[in-house]
């Protein structure tokens, strides 16, 4: 899932609804918001901050971490990107827009995530909830771990 092709109309329709929520807050639209947007939009991977911003570092128009920040916030709170605490001193996130849910398998040593559908934990949960007077709004389940061959993983911790 983590590799799923990213559709030219699947970016736009993001781009779209960030440009219509910046609209809606009264937010400037600009060219450092939409650049931002678009390298995130473009690729459906798990990525930080640091990582985000060494991503953009080439470009002609400079972006400070600051910036950077601001625009993720802006993202998590119009509902287009979650971040997630995978148990490093840094948060991950991911855009959300037309992407089934899904929880994670994450590697301690070596950084790599996994998503992964299992309707059978969804089923737990709906009951789990219902038992105790709930109805789900939500959840996030993520599952820590290591590799089982980590001498010979490929995958390395990224930022």
């Amino acid at each position: 899932m983590q590799n799923d092709p990213i559709s030219a109309e699947d970016t736009k329709k993001e781009m779209l609804a960030f440009e219509e929520y910046l609209k809606e807050k009264g937010l400037k639209i600009t060219n450092q918001r939409l650049l931002v947007a678009q390298k995130i939009f473009s690729s459906h991977n798990h990525f930080t901050a640091e990582g985000l911003l060494d991503e953009l570092k080439d470009n002609k128009d400079r972006i400070s971490k600051a910036t950077i920040y601001r625009i993720l916030a802006i993202m998590v709170e119009a509902g287009l990107l979650e971040e997630h605490d995978f148990g490093k001193d840094y948060k991950y996130y991911e855009h959300i827009i037309g992407h089934e849910h899904h929880d994670h398998i994450i590697c301690m040593q070596c950084g790599r995530i996994v998503e992964f559908i299992d309707e059978r934990i969804e089923e737990l949960q709906n009951k789990a909830a219902s038992e105790n007077g709930f109805t789900i709004t939500g959840h996030s389940l993520n599952i820590f771990g290591n590799c089982l061959n980590f001498a010979n993983c490929e995958h390395k911790i990224k930022k």
